[in-house]
């Protein structure tokens, strides 16, 4: 890289103003609406669980295996749509996956609200998990690409908790309402997405790789505060010559494109496989000690230890937790950093799911009276410091891989994170009648002691960084 080339790319990030943060956070708040909608879907099967699990009061009722069936069927048909969004946003742009994304979801959530067997629920979650796949390259690359380096850890932050505040909104819509009501109500979620999303541009580093820099300069005056053209000159400069430095820019890239041998082909390059190692890691540890494996079923323990009642009301209060959970990081992340909030939450998460386990067996062999609040309490903890450990892997992804690989890379890696929360959900249930409750919780907090010693010795911090500067640290 010339030295020309390093004074434009490494040049001190520019503030725009008040403007540009209203501009940024409504294309995120549009975008965000595919996230909401993803949570609402992870959501409804524990609504789903509750009201049809050996229930001969329903219309029809769910075996043991249905619901291990049911309560991960979501993520396996994930990965297919996720693969293909990362092919298809190359060449079709961010905006116009995204808008198509939200069209398998309206299927499925009507089919849900119409269903009479467990075929039919498994089919309009299918429909579900396509739309999830074919949302999550675009949105983690979206975000990255059209904020600031000040704004892009909140903006991130705030697109992951979109998804814990449409778990929120299944849970509450499930106290209030019947399952099927539900349903129908959360059709209207893909569908104001759509109106949304067309209001935004299009990512201006897409559009400066397809040689559409006008284009380009338009998007970017309407995202740093709807300018003039010359207030953004300088950084529509560097968006050109960085997809030049990275090369994607049109006449260079547009070859390797075409071909999908050559796509995979960039994993054997350090700057892709060293964080989609890392990212990867991060997601199976952040899994685990987070409640996705066991979210479906969490009525279910509840039951096992001793929480019978209220149980609709208490999983609004741990959706409403891990919102506040999912707020704090947005509000803090850009001064405390990923790192330190990284080992902060998974040693505390552990521990909680350590105590969780010998609280049940010290109530199983009598040892202390079952209280409901100790495990109420516990469980409050595991989701208010999960969201932090939910979500900070999701805002890594939309800024660790090289703008030239950012599309197969992030659409990969978001498929295989949902192959990771099916094979641990649909696990769940066989690790749990071969451990019991108790020590599922405890191997839980074990794997996560070992994670939390190889992030800190391996996860770099990428807060307050450019994404050149993070592309050079993998590199």
């Amino acid at each position: 890289m010339s030295d020309k080339n390093e004074n434009i790319m490494e040049s001190t990030p520019r503030t725009y103003g008040p403007k540009a943060t209203v501009a940024q956070i409504f294309a995120t708040i549009a975008q965000s609406f595919l996230l909401i909608g993803l949570g609402m879907e992870i959501g409804m099967p524990t609504i789903v669980i509750q009201h049809l699990y050996q229930n001969p009061d329903s219309e029809f009722s769910l075996t043991l295996t249905e619901i291990s069936w049911y309560g991960s069927i979501l993520f396996i048909f994930h990965p297919t749509g996720s693969f293909l969004s990362g092919f298809l946003q190359e060449r079709y742009g961010r905006k116009r996956c995204m808008i198509f994304a939200n069209v398998p979801s309206i299927f499925g959530w009507i089919l849900l609200y119409y269903t009479h067997s467990a075929v039919s629920l498994y089919a309009s979650t299918v429909l579900m998990g396509l739309s999830i796949g074919f949302s999550e390259a675009p949105i983690l690359s979206y975000v990255g690409e059209i904020t600031e380096p000040r704004l892009r850890g909140s903006m991130a932050s705030l697109a992951c908790t979109s998804s814990m505040l449409g778990i929120l909104l299944t849970y509450f819509l499930g106290y209030l309402f019947e399952w099927r009501t539900v349903a129908l109500l959360s059709a209207l979620c893909p569908i104001t997405c759509i109106c949304l999303v067309i209001l935004i541009p299009e990512s201006p580093v897409w559009l400066v790789a397809k040689g559409k820099n006008e284009k380009a300069e338009k998007a970017l005056r309407w995202l740093r505060g709807w300018v003039e053209p010359e207030i953004v000159k300088a950084e529509h400069l560097e968006l050109i010559r960085y997809n030049e430095v990275s090369g994607t820019h049109r006449g260079t890239a547009d070859v390797n494109r075409n071909n999908l041998l050559l796509k995979l082909a960039q994993f054997k390059n350090p700057s892709v496989y060293r964080p989609f190692r890392l990212i990867m890691f991060y997601f199976l540890i952040s899994d685990i000690v987070s409640s996705v494996p066991w979210r479906a079923f969490t009525s279910k323990i509840m039951t096992e230890v001793g929480i019978l009642n209220n149980q609709s009301l208490l999983l609004v209060v741990f959706a409403v937790l891990q919102i506040i959970g999912s707020l704090i990081v947005v509000l803090t992340v850009h001064h405390l950093g990923k790192r330190f909030l990284t080992n902060l939450t998974f040693f505390i998460n552990t521990m909680l799911l350590c105590l969780f386990g010998a609280y049940i067996v010290a109530m199983k062999n009598n040892y202390i009276n079952s209280t409901t609040w100790i495990p109420i309490s516990i469980l409050c903890g595991i989701n208010f410091f999960g969201a932090s450990v939910i979500i900070l892997p999701w805002m890594l992804l939309s800024e660790v891989f090289p703008n030239k690989s950012r599309g197969i890379a992030t659409g990969s890696s978001a498929g295989l994170a949902y192959l990771l929360i099916f094979i641990l959900t649909k696990s769940y249930i066989a690790l749990e009648l071969l451990l019991t409750l108790e020590y599922t919780m405890v191997l839980f907090g074990c794997l996560g002691i070992l994670g939390s010693f190889y992030l800190y010795f391996h996860l770099p911090e990428t807060e307050n960084k450019t994404l050149l500067e993070i592309e050079e640290f993998f590199t």
